[in-house]
């Protein structure tokens, strides 16, 4: 063989061996990227789960249980939004022993900046307006929901009297945010009725029967909306079941619907990250992804781990979980 073409081959050899070398680093740069927030404050991100973890639908034994009355709720303060800014607050009349905490607005902004820091400016451009409530510890940590004015615009509240658990606080505030990705104008239609009556039963049923793709139960999913591929892929088999449960929300007493919610999670405890997910398709998605962020890359194949792989199958998504799990370890720096 002549000096040229052992030249030849050996330049080929190199060149595949270099091809080959790219693709491996390629691939490891992509799983690199995909856990590396993990890494960053792993402590944190375990924290942050199991501060999950937990019976949500345990009332204690019987007598606690009948015992048990609902916290009142008071709304302290409201705020317009402007981008990362608060203007116009608005206080409402409350005890006496609130006046503190509705004066106090350093910590009222310092939960606002919480949210801030964790979700970029763009991905919240929903958001119009901010509440601060109270309805004691560890009870409402948080909520979202439409504002009157414009459907399209979203209200985050928040308990400052929680802020304490700031783990707690912070998985409950993604969880939040979930549902403004999962549920926004650009993922489901707005119903304006639905917004004024939603417990209407017959109007729920008459909404949900000519919704031609998934009905959310505040409005019709988007053809490539997040929520209906979630819908197809995980739920389709087991609504019959739990729809049945889910009937019983509007009874009286509500035992039989908790004890079936929670009963519901232990026959499918695969399938759930946790037995709060069982409550709706909603709650669901946002749950997975909230589990998403926080916890590592899944390596199993349960539908539950499908769940949370489901959100890595979106560039644009694994870019958020980055931004989120980089200003949660701010949070703790």
């Amino acid at each position: 063989m002549s000096s040229q073409i052992k030249a030849f081959f050996i330049l080929v050899f190199l060149g595949l061996i270099a091809f080959g070398a790219y693709q491996w680093g390629k691939s490891t740069l992509v799983n690199y990227e995909e856990d590396m927030s993990v890494n960053a404050c792993p402590v944190v991100m375990e924290d942050i789960i199991a501060s999950a973890q937990g019976n949500v639908y345990e009332m204690g034994d019987e007598e606690e249980s009948e015992e048990y009355v609902e916290p009142e709720t008071y709304y302290l303060v409201i705020y317009s939004v402007n981008g990362d800014e608060l203007a116009n607050p608005q206080l409402s009349e409350v005890p006496t022993d609130l006046e503190d905490e509705q004066t106090n607005s350093e910590l009222q902004k310092e939960a606002w900046e919480i949210f801030t820091t964790l979700i970029p400016p763009q991905d919240r451009v929903m958001v119009a307006q901010y509440n601060v409530f109270t309805d004691g510890e560890s009870n409402t940590l948080a909520a979202v929901d439409q504002t009157s004015i414009d459907l399209t615009d979203w209200i985050v509240e928040v308990d400052i009297a929680d802020l304490e658990d700031k783990h707690a606080f912070i998985f409950t505030m993604v969880h939040e945010y979930a549902h403004l990705l999962t549920l926004n104008a650009s993922q489901s239609t707005v119903d304006a009725e639905i917004y004024a009556d939603p417990s209407n039963v017959d109007l729920l049923t008459s909404k949900d029967s000519i919704c031609p793709t998934y009905f959310t139960g505040g409005g019709c999913s988007m053809q490539n909306s997040y929520i209906r591929a979630f819908y197809n892929r995980f739920w389709v088999d087991v609504a019959p079941e739990w729809q049945a449960i889910d009937a019983l929300q509007y009874e009286d007493d509500l035992t039989a619907y908790y004890d079936g919610l929670f009963n519901f999670y232990l026959k499918h405890q695969d399938q759930f990250v946790d037995d709060y997910a069982t409550t709706h398709p909603a709650e669901d998605i946002a749950e997975s992804f909230t589990y998403f962020v926080f916890s590592p890359k899944p390596q199993g194949d349960t539908i539950k781990e499908q769940k949370i792989l489901f959100f890595y199958a979106y560039p644009e998504l694994i870019e958020l979980r980055q931004y989120i799990l980089n200003g949660t370890c701010s949070l703790f720096d």
